[in-house]
């Protein structure tokens, strides 16, 4: 059948007809192990894996929602995760609730295979006023700009099947690398299009926990939506590509090449945070000896911006021990003072330059 982007798709089930070891793949599939392996090795090594974990999801939340045209920073969406849900920006409150989903969706996986309960709860965490199920509706994808269509997912009555043989795809033991199997699944979501909107976010966060599922990575710090977001154009190109031209082998390759970039990038920016917190633990604990304690660094590594409150619940100080604490280390310019509106905040200045870059 010739692809019509404006009549529902007629989705081929998974497995697709492919050289599953195509030549194309071997390479990056070997070196893109590798750093997986290497982030994953170097992760543990840290003394508290929130100190890689918590910037890692809110850079990832920050470029997924980018991509939907959701548009804030590393910085603000950190300020905003401080105050009460009504006082924070839409945009920020998205963000935030994509980070939600994250740490949800990894939680779930200690329990439970990803499977309709885990996507649906997924969906509900990033959208929590929409309707949780899959569609019943037929919706299809267009040109912000022009609004030409440019693809009409299948019928609504479709996706109970499609998403079955989607799920027994990802857990059918069939000898598809995990890193392969993880590019075809991803398109086939994305194909599928379950939700009348969240499809692309949804997608994203399911990466992540895929790769985790198969146990290449422990914890959800790839930064996939980096990639995605610098290459948006070709990343769109490509899926399009899938369903008009069967044309699997570059999506694949264009997802390996994501994969492994992010790994060696992700790694990169764990050197860099673990020579920032020694050096760090090393100066507050030469100049501020009254105050120091390893609690007290790695909090504001894991947090890179605080209040006297929060930093208090993270160390279990009272109030205003850790008000002290923040304004000594302010004064030495260990830390950055700031005020919001009504909130006095902390901010660990170098390490948002680097997470935020």
């Amino acid at each position: 059948m010739v692809f019509n982007p404006t009549r529902p798709y007629a989705l081929p089930l998974l497995p697709p007809q492919l050289n599953f070891r195509h030549d194309k793949f071997i390479y990056l599939m070997l070196k893109t192990r590798t750093e997986l392996g290497e982030l994953n090795g170097y992760s543990h090594a840290l003394p508290n894996p929130m100190l890689l974990l918590s910037p890692s999801v809110i850079k990832e939340s920050v470029a997924s929602s980018n991509i939907e045209n959701i548009n804030t920073t590393v910085e603000r969406v950190l300020q905003m995760k401080l105050f009460p849900e009504s006082e924070q920006r839409q945009p920020d409150r998205e963000v935030l609730r994509y980070s939600e989903a994250v740490y949800w969706g990894f939680d779930q996986l200690k329990k439970l295979p990803i499977s309709t309960r885990v996507v649906l709860g997924i969906h509900k965490k990033l959208l929590p006023d929409a309707k949780h199920a899959y569609r019943t509706t037929q919706n299809a994808i267009s040109n912000a700009t022009s609004a030409e269509i440019l693809y009409t997912p299948p019928p609504a009555q479709e996706i109970s099947a499609l998403m079955g043989n989607w799920e027994n795809f990802l857990h059918a033991e069939d000898g598809v690398d995990p890193l392969v199997k993880c590019a075809i699944a991803h398109y086939q979501f994305e194909a599928i299009h379950p939700f009348i909107d969240g499809n692309g976010r949804t997608g994203r966060i399911l990466i992540v926990l895929n790769l985790i599922e198969q146990r290449l990575l422990s914890l959800p710090i790839l930064y996939v939506s980096g990639f995605i977001n610098k290459n948006r154009g070709e990343y769109y190109q490509l899926l399009r590509e899938v369903s008009s031209k069967d044309n699997w082998e570059d999506f694949i390759v264009f997802m390996l090449q994501g994969f492994y970039t992010q790994a060696k990038e992700t790694k990169h920016l764990l050197f860099m945070l673990a020579d920032m917190l020694e050096e760090t633990k090393e100066r507050v604990r030469s100049n501020h000896k009254k105050i120091y304690s390893a609690d007290l660094v790695e909090a504001l590594f894991a947090y890179p911006i605080v209040s006297p409150v929060s930093l208090g619940k993270r160390i279990d100080v009272n109030y205003r021990t850790a008000s002290r604490y923040l304004a000594e280390l302010t004064k030495a310019k260990v830390l950055e003072e700031s005020y919001v509106g009504k909130y006095h905040l902390f901010l660990n200045r170098p390490l948002l330059e680097l997470i935020g870059k």
